[in-house]
């Protein structure tokens, strides 16, 4: 089935509707993410230990997954730790993202961005926080269903304007 991609802009979304979409994505196949973690506190590991201690259950190991950035082209395929997506992880993805999924908010301690749901091992939802969109893959049908849900989506990549 050809996947189609649809562009998600963080300024039509509240924290709410971004979380919701989340909740959509789970019940449509998305079961697994990752995220990355940014520490700037001297005390570094703090932000993730307090996050990662809340998911450790849900551990799946390292595979190799597309992701959203990466330091060459090459590097936009690796090896990735991932997590079971399911309602706790959820709950603390929404800890550890209080502005929501989609959005970039840097702390002086640390923060997490980049969040990348997987369905069936494939790309589904990937967040680029600090350049503001996401990218959604879906098949036709769940397209209509995603404007259906009220979901706004994009064919292309928003420009911040």
């Amino acid at each position: 089935m050809p996947l189609v991609k649809r562009y998600l802009a963080p300024s039509d979304y509240s924290a709410t509707d971004a979380w919701r979409l989340i909740e959509w994505c789970l019940s449509i196949g998305a079961d697994e993410f990752t995220i990355d973690c940014v520490e700037t506190d001297s005390r570094a590991g703090k932000v993730w230990s307090r996050f990662d201690k809340s998911v450790q259950q849900f551990f799946r190991g390292e595979q190799t997954r597309e992701r959203m950035s990466g330091r060459t082209a090459d590097d936009l395929t690796r090896t990735t730790k991932l997590w079971s997506l399911n309602d706790t992880t959820v709950e603390a993805l929404k800890r550890a993202l209080p502005s929501g999924v989609l959005a970039y908010d840097p702390m002086d301690a640390g923060w997490f961005e980049d969040p990348v749901f997987y369905r069936a091992g494939n790309l589904m939802l990937g967040v680029l926080s600090h350049e503001a969109f996401a990218v959604l893959r879906l098949s036709e049908v769940e397209v209509e269903q995603l404007a259906k849900a009220g979901f706004p989506s994009h064919d292309s990549v928003p420009r911040i304007g």
